[in-house]
């Protein structure tokens, strides 16, 4: 092991420059890259980010996660890291990722287990299959790295993993860009109010709830714009949905947004809102806070630990839209309101999701799991 800086073998999202992959994974992995993180470990980075939304067959996604795996092999052995550090989507990622955390424990290295979606939670609680090979997945690592509180109760009290071997990682998304934005915002006066909506467009990310939700603010006279930005599998649907409840005037559907326009989006917009059926902790979600953005999100994963409701965002309950549609009421009819809570949602993103800290604690995670490694049996056996 280098003492300075430990050999660190890094599965997650990092697509080539100019390509065209989006999403938090990808947002997350690109802030550690833009700190300290890259000078305090030595990165053998790979990436394994999803190419394309809808997925491709299940044959080709097979096929490509063979072929990630056999890489892992290949740079594990040709360069043996000190750790691995492994950031997990959903789905088959947590098989691909586990058989990873997996191989590296028979060769005598820790594997840390970053999850970074909230809806294995759900799956687990209805499906004693899904709960079985989740947790054999997991069970490879040394550690667990998770962004919330009920990640980590649902490591120890389901994965199995004992409390010293779980840890909470907030978000890091609040970068210095978005919170400059935010610190020099003033007291919006926008007429109409802006509402904006960053993710895929997918059905459980509450895509037709908020459609839904706003031809009922409609109905009821209020004024505003809602802007989508994204893309997704269900994409040409509500385009057919804002067509058929006439909802063009109000609704403006967009593609994925570049990092320039995703800051302007979010300088001309008032309210975030999130519908999701599930989450983790949303990078979008910390995103609009750190740029004083009040937020109206889903009651799910790890939102309701981080922001209060009424005080610090508007909760509604997921796959409502009458109750979505009443929290984007309450911040519609009242400015005072909707200032105090993007003020106080600020103030959470300035304190806790800055991403030096995250960094801290993620380095200090991994050189805690190099050293109770290096005298474990199966480091020692490789080592003869």
């Amino acid at each position: 092991m280098t003492a300075a800086r430990p050999r660190v073998l890094f599965v997650g999202a990092f697509p080539p420059p100019g390509a065209k992959v989006f999403g938090g994974m990808v947002t997350s992995c690109g802030a550690l890259l833009q700190s300290s993180f890259p000078t305090r470990l030595d990165l053998d980075m790979l990436d394994s980010t999803q190419s394309s939304n809808p997925p491709p067959g299940l044959a080709v996604r097979l096929l490509r996660a063979g072929r990630r795996c056999a890489r892992f092999i290949l740079r594990f052995e040709r360069r043996r890291p000190d750790a691995v550090l492994l950031f997990v989507a959903v789905g088959g990622s947590i098989v691909e990722k586990g058989t990873m955390a997996w191989y590296a424990r028979l060769r005598g290295v820790p594997a840390l287990m970053f999850p970074r979606g909230g809806s294995i939670i759900d799956d687990c609680r209805v499906s004693a299959v899904t709960r079985a090979w989740a947790t054999c997945s997991f069970r490879g690592a040394r550690q667990i790295v998770c962004q919330s509180d009920s990640w980590r109760r649902f490591a120890i009290e389901v994965l199995g993993f004992a409390p010293t071997k779980v840890a909470v990682v907030r978000n890091w998304t609040a970068s210095r860009t978005l919170l400059a934005l935010g610190a020099g915002r003033t007291a919006d006066g926008h007429s109409p109010v802006r509402l904006l909506f960053v993710g895929w467009l997918e059905r459980d990310k509450g895509i037709f709830e908020l459609l839904e939700a706003a031809r009922l603010l409609v109905s009821s006279g209020r004024r505003f714009v809602l802007d989508i930005a994204g893309d997704g599998s269900a994409a040409a649907e509500a385009r057919a949905t804002i067509a058929r409840h006439e909802l063009g005037d109000v609704v403006r559907l967009r593609s994925w947004l570049g990092e320039a326009e995703l800051l302007t989006a979010l300088r001309e917009s008032d309210v975030l809102v999130l519908p999701s059926w599930a989450e983790g902790l949303p990078n979008a979600m910390v995103e609009a806070m750190a740029a004083r953005l009040a937020v109206v999100a889903t009651r799910v994963g790890a939102i309701p630990e981080v922001v209060t409701h009424g005080r610090s965002a508007m909760l509604a309950e997921p796959r409502n839209p009458e109750s979505l549609a009443a929290a984007l009421a309450a911040v519609l009819d009242d400015p005072q309101l909707r200032q105090q809570i993007a003020a106080e949602g600020y103030r959470i993103a300035a304190r806790d999701f800055e991403v030096e800290h995250a960094v801290d604690r993620l380095v200090e995670l991994v050189r805690d799991a190099v050293a109770a490694g290096r005298d474990s049996p199966g480091a020692r056996s490789n080592a003869r």
